[in-house]
C-alpha cells in the first residue's frame, strides 16, 4: 500500500490562525519601528561607544594594577629597596615600556626616603631631596592603610603639569607594618582624547566629565587640557546632556532637543567608583535614521513584502514536507520502509537498534527499553511519528533478531507489555506495532498518532513528560510541561 500524507483539519486551522496572528504582529512591529526600534538602535550606538570607552579605561587600570602588584612582590622580597636606589631604578625603569600612560613611578617610606622616576629615566627626586614629605601625600596615606591597590581622583601632576591619576600599593616590613609605598602616576590626556573620539557617527560627539559636572577640554594652543565647568566653555550640547544626566537618567538612553534637532544621548561611568569619571555619547537622530521619510517607507514596504513572501513559502514548504503526518496502511512493504530510512531521522522518524538488548553487554537492559519508549511518548505528545526498531542511527538494518525473542508473538507481547507498564494501556489506540521483513531481517515499525490527552513515561515511581524537538525527544520539567499541555489544548 502506498504512502499517503495528510494535514489534520484541526492542525490546519491552528496553523492558519497562527500565521494570521503572526502577520498581524509583523505589521504591528513594522508600524512600531519608528519609535521603539529607533530607541533600540540609538541604545546600541551609544552603548557600544560607552562600553568601549569604559573598557579602554578599565584595561589601563588593570594593566597598572598588575604591574603595581609585581612591584609590591619585589618589595616584599627585598628587590625594591630605597637603601639601594640605583638597583631599584634599574628594576623599575623597564616598566615604562609596558604602559604608554605611565609617566612616573614613586617609592617612598615612613622615614621620608623617596625615589621618583620619570618615563624618560630621569630622577627628579631622590633620597631626602623631595620638596615635600611623601608620607603626607594622598597616594601614600591611602595605600598605607589598605591591603589592596588604591586610586586617587583626577588631579594635575606637579612635575609634568598634566592631568592624571595615581595608583599606589604598600607592603610590610619585617614587623608586619606597611612602611613602604609604591605609586604609579598615570597620564590621562591621551586616553581621554581617544575617548572623546569615540563618537559612533560623523556628527556625533563623546565627552568625558567628572561627577561634579566639570567637562574635560583637550589641549589648545593657548592652554593645557583641563576639567572645566560647562558654563565657562559655553558648550550647549554638553550642557543639555549633563542636565539630563543630573536628573538621574544616568544609565538609560534618552532623547533630547538641541538647536531644533533631535539627539539621543547616553552615559556610563568609566569605573565603579562613584568619584570616577563618566563618559557621555551624543548622536543626532538623523544619523540613526540614515535617510528620509520616503526611503523609510520604501524600506518598510520591501520588508513587509519580503515577510509575506517568506510566510507564503513557509506555508508551501510545510504543506509539502513539514507538518504532514506520515501514515501507512495495515500492509507495509519493505520499499516503503527503505524510503523512510533513506531520508534519515527527523521530527517524525526515529531509529533504534534493538527493543531490549544492550549490544555492549549482550544482555537485555531496561535502559534500552526506556530509550525508545521516550520516543514513543514524545510522538504521542507532539504530532505523531514513526519509530523503527532494528535500525541503527546510521540507517543500517540490523533487525529485531538481536533481541533474541523465541518468536514474533513473544516480541509483540513484550512490546504490548512495555507500552502498558510504562505509558499506559489506554494509549494503545494511538500506537500500532508491525513487523516488516527486510533484507533477511525483521524491522519493527511503531506508528504513533497524536494522543488526545497528555502522555507520561513511567519508570517506577517517577513520571516524565517528553516532546519531539527536531530529531530528538526532550524531557520537559513540570512547569514547562504544564505550560505546554495548556497550550496544546
Amino acid at each position: 500500500m502506498a504512502l499517503k500524507f495528510y494535514w489534520k483539519p484541526k492542525r490546519l486551522l491552528r496553523d492558519l490562525l497562527v500565521l494570521a496572528l503572526l502577520a498581524g504582529l509583523i505589521l504591528f512591529v513594522a508600524a512600531y519601528l519608528g519609535t521603539r526600534a529607533l530607541h533600540d538602535i540609538s541604545e546600541k550606538y551609544i552603548h557600544n561607544a560607552t562600553e568601549r570607552a569604559a573598557g579602554d579605561y578599565q584595561a589601563m587600570k588593570s594593566e597598572a594594577e598588575l604591574s603595581l602588584g609585581m612591584v609590591r612582590d619585589w618589595g616584599v622580597s627585598g628587590l625594591v629597596d630605597l637603601a639601594d636606589p640605583v638597583k631599584t631604578k634599574e628594576l623599575l625603569v623597564p616598566l615604562f615600556k609596558n604602559d604608554p600612560w605611565l609617566s612616573g613611578i614613586s617609592v617612598a617610606d615612613m622615614q621620608g626616603r623617596h625615589l621618583f622616576l620619570l618615563s624618560d629615566g630621569t630622577v627628579p627626586y631622590e633620597a631626602k631631596e623631595t620638596p615635600y614629605n611623601p608620607s603626607e601625600r594622598l597616594w601614600f596615606t591611602a595605600a598605607a592603610h589598605a591591603e589592596e591597590s588604591q586610586w586617587t581622583e583626577v588631579y594635575r601632576f606637579i612635575t609634568l603639569e598634566e592631568l592624571g591619576i595615581t595608583a599606589s600599593v604598600a607592603w610590610p616590613d619585617k614587623n608586619g607594618k606597611r612602611q613602604t609605598v609604591a605609586a604609579f602616576d598615570i597620564l590621562l590626556e591621551d586616553l581621554l582624547d581617544a575617548i572623546n573620539q569615540l563618537a559612533p557617527t560623523a556628527s556625533g560627539r563623546a565627552i568625558t566629565f567628572l561627577p561634579d559636572g566639570r567637562l574635560y577640554v583637550p589641549d589648545t594652543e593657548s592652554e593645557n587640557a583641563a576639567f572645566k565647568s560647562v558654563e565657562l566653555i559655553k558648550d550647549g550640547l554638553a550642557k543639555r546632556g549633563l542636565e539630563i544626566w543630573a536628573t538621574g537618567a544616568r544609565r538609560e538612553v534618552a532623547k533630547m532637543q538641541f538647536e531644533g534637532k533631535a539627539w539621543w544621548c547616553g552615559f556610563a561611568p568609566l569605573a565603579a567608583s562613584k568619584n570616577q569619571m563618566w563618559v557621555g555619547v551624543f548622536v543626532p537622530e538623523a544619523d540613526i535614521l540614515g535617510g528620509t521619510a520616503p526611503r523609510r517607507r520604501l524600506l518598510f514596504g520591501i520588508g513587509a513584502a519580503a515577510v509575506l513572501a517568506m510566510m507564503a513559502l513557509y506555508v508551501f514548504f510545510v504543506w509539502r514536507n513539514g507538518s504532514r503526518e506520515l501514515q501507512l496502511g495495515d500492509e507495509v512493504e519493505a520499499e516503503q520502509i527503505r524510503a523512510i530510512i533513506e531520508r534519515g531521522e527527523n521530527r517524525y522518524v526515529e531509529f533504534k537498534s534493538t527493543m531490549r538488548m544492550n549490544l555492549h553487554s549482550k544482555k537485555p537492559g531496561k535502559e534500552i527499553e526506556l530509550a525508545w519508549l521516550k520516543g514513543v511518548c514524545a510522538f504521542l505528545n507532539t504530532d505523531g511519528g514513526m519509530l523503527l526498531l532494528g535500525v541503527t542511527d546510521a540507517g543500517e538494518i540490523t533487525g529485531l533478531e538481536q533481541d533474541v525473542f523465541e518468536n514474533e508473538d513473544k516480541c509483540r507481547l513484550h512490546f504490548k507489555n512495555l507500552i502498558a507498564n510504562h505509558i499506559g494501556a489506554e494509549t494503545s489506540e494511538y500506537v500500532r506495532f508491525i513487523m516488516v521483513p527486510m533484507e533477511g531481517k525483521t524491522v519493527g515499525v511503531v506508528r504513533c498518532s497524536q494522543a488526545a490527552d497528555p502522555v507520561f513515561l513511567r519508570d517506577g515511581n517517577k513520571e516524565a513528560f517528553y516532546i519531539r524537538n527536531g530529531p530528538a525527544s526532550d524531557e520537559l520539567p513540570v512547569s514547562k510541561a504544564l505550560k505546554y499541555i495548556k497550550h496544546r489544548k
